[in-house]
């Protein structure tokens, strides 16, 4: 009796899991600093299966399946470079991160820089500056830490952008970066 209504729990449950993470529909919003920011199929997008994240003023294409999380709206959200991910605002004082994370994955860290130059990319040691969709850009690449940080000071973001084995898809993201409404 007692493995029957653990299967049958087990069943509801993923179920319930699946019903809340599924849907044909990439519209979702993200509010952050009174302003809704969105998340939608990228209209410009060369390649099928984006998704289109509004952010601080910039537009950028992400893949279709990863979550979207805004920092603000949920300060004990950790902020985890190990799974496919959009991360927006400052990490939280108080995340809260499961123990043990290991490895790394392709995810975005997206954050206002409240007009505080970025302190990350004065101490690197190889930064470029670059124009993507009329953004001028300084970007400093780490394979030791495999992470791609980069400053737009007209749009008033810095970014990190976190990669497993090849820095292919940080560099699609990065060079999707526009002004909203470009």
């Amino acid at each position: 009796m007692g493995r029957r209504i653990f299967s049958v729990v087990l069943v509801t449950a993923a179920l319930v899991a699946v019903a809340g993470c599924g849907g044909s529909n990439n519209d979702a919003s993200v509010g952050t600093n009174s302003r809704e920011q969105t998340v939608k199929p990228a209209a410009n997008a060369d390649a099928p299966g984006l998704q289109t994240v509004d952010y601080q003023g910039v537009q950028f294409d992400v893949p279709a399946g990863w979550a979207v999380h805004d920092l603000s709206s949920d300060p004990t959200q950790c902020v985890r470079f190990d799974v496919n991910a959009v991360y927006l605002g400052h990490p939280g004082a108080d995340m809260q991160c499961p123990a043990g994370i290991v490895g790394r994955a392709d995810s975005v860290l997206v954050e206002p820089t409240d007009g505080a130059p970025d302190t990350g990319l004065a101490r690197a040691s190889d930064v470029a500056s670059e124009n993507a969709n009329g953004l001028e850009m300084r970007v400093a690449a780490n394979d030791a830490t495999k992470e791609v940080d980069a400053d737009i000071p007209s749009a008033g973001v810095k970014l990190t952008l976190s990669y497993a084995d090849s820095d292919a898809t940080a560099q699609q993201i990065l060079h999707s970066f526009r002004a909203a409404g470009s």
